[in-house]
Order: structure tokens, then C-alpha cells, then sequence
């Protein structure tokens, strides 16, 4: 029983596992959930149950996921993604049920891309598509502040910057620069640099590298700590992701 991962140049990515059930997870990015088949998937927030064949998900929801052998595609979006706001404001307790039937012109590249089947190019592209029809569905995002968009570039170039040294670049507080991406991406700063570390992590976890590498590379400060991080945001551990057998990688 082997899953897909697919890894795209933006730092998007889509999963695709045969497994039934998923324990507690919560991860910076957005989330668009398909079962493959239409059966409905069952999410579960601390507040309430979700139940459908495709479902969003707010950044930094913490959720447990359960299926009846309907195979699972999981589309996740980075903050710096044009469609991270919409999902971003998708209300608390942070989960959108959307009409399955819409998305059934899709029924076979998600069946694909399942199966492992499908070229990471065209699976991009795709990818694309989904989302777009996705966001159609989602209550409308209020508009990003522009300076932002700003922010997000500067910490391209400037990874390790600090908030208060993000502040001063801007000409900004601390606190209101703090507020300007909270209320904007609907991450706090400290999130969105979870998120980083997570993107560092993913993009070395298939190197060869051992986890103590790649854990002080993430600036994480061992493999324990990259361990629980992981698992936190996976349900699995990184040993698991990485092995062949059980995880099928597509760059």
C-alpha cells in the first residue's frame, strides 16, 4: 500500500494515501480534501464534524480524518499561494463541505494521481484547476493588504529575519507588523515561520540527508524535535514519509 506525494516549485503539494483513517494534525498550510470516488469523508474539529466528498480547510485547524475506503487526495496551498486568503477565511471551527459533483470532471486525474499515475507537470496544472473551482465555492476572502505581499518577498530573500527586524524594515511596531500578517494571511508570525521550517524539511527529507541534518538545516534543534513537528503536521513520522515503500515522491 504505497502513497503519493507530489511537490510543486511554489511550495504547493498533493497527497494521495490508500489509508482509512488519520490521527489529530494541524499544518500552516491550506487544505482541499477529496475522496476519490465521491464516498464521503468524515473530518472532525474539536468543535464539530464535517462530512462530504470534498472539504476545505483553514490553516491551523486541528483535525482528525476518517474514510471508508474511498482513497484520498490532499491538496495543500502555502501562505505565499493567490488563493491562501480564501481559505484563510473560511470561519472557525476552520472546515467548508463543497459540492463533490462539481469537481467530477476531475473524477480521473484524481483517480490518477491516487494511483501514482499522473506526470508532475500535468498534475500542477491541474492542480490549478481544482483550486480555482474550489475557491468559487468558499464564502469571498476579504481583500489582502498589499504590503504583505510586501512582507512575504522581503522574508523570500530574508528567511531568518526576526519580527522585530521584519518591524523595522517596514517602519512598523512589532505589534502592528504582527497584526498586519495575522489579520492578512490569517497565520501569526510565528506560524508562518513554522511554515518555512516545514518547507525545508519536505524539501530535504528526500535528499539522503539524515534527520539529524535535516533537522538542524530546518533550524529545528534535533531529530526529535523534527519528529514531533512532523508527525504534528502529518499524523506520521518522517521515517515513514521517506521510505519507498511506503511514500512514492514526484518533484
Amino acid at each position: 500500500m504505497t502513497d503519493h506525494l507530489y511537490f510543486f516549485s511554489a511550495n504547493s503539494y498533493v497527497y494521495a494515501s490508500r489509508k482509512d483513517d488519520f490521527p489529530a494534525t494541524s499544518r500552516p498550510h491550506a487544505v482541499l480534501l477529496f475522496s476519490v470516488d465521491g464516498t464521503p469523508l468524515t473530518l472532525r474539529t474539536p468543535r464539530r464534524q464535517f462530512v462530504g466528498g470534498a472539504i476545505a480547510v483553514a490553516p491551523q485547524t486541528v483535525r482528525t480524518l476518517s474514510m471508508s475506503n474511498a482513497g484520498l487526495v490532499s491538496i495543500n496551498l502555502p501562505p505565499s499561494s493567490p488563493f491562501f486568503s480564501a481559505f484563510s477565511s473560511i470561519v472557525p471551527p476552520g472546515a467548508h463541505v463543497l459540492e463533490r459533483k462539481a469537481f467530477k470532471p476531475f473524477d480521473g486525474f484524481l483517480a490518477g494521481m491516487h494511483e501514482g499515475a499522473r506526470k508532475p507537470a500535468q498534475a500542477e496544472e491541474i492542480f490549478r484547476d481544482l483550486v480555482t473551482m474550489a475557491v468559487e465555492q468558499l464564502p469571498r476572502a476579504q481583500r489582502i493588504d498589499t504590503r504583505v505581499l510586501q512582507v512575504l518577498r522581503y522574508l523570500d530573500e530574508e528567511p531568518e529575519a526576526s519580527l522585530v527586524e521584519l518591524a523595522r524594515a517596514f517602519e512598523l511596531s512589532p505589534h502592528r507588523m504582527s497584526h498586519l500578517i495575522s489579520d492578512s494571511l490569517g497565520l501569526s508570525f510565528r506560524a508562518y515561520q513554522a511554515w518555512r521550517k516545514q518547507v525545508r524539511v519536505c524539501k530535504l527529507l528526500y535528499s539522503g540527508r539524515s534527520l539529524t541534518d535535516i533537522a538542524h538545516e530546518a533550524g529545528l534543534s534535533d531529530s526529535a524535535h523534527l519528529s514531533h513537528f512532523y508527525r504534528h503536521w502529518y499524523g506520521q513520522s518522517p521515517s515513514y514519509s521517506r521510505d519507498r515503500e511506503s511514500v512514492k515522491f514526484f518533484s
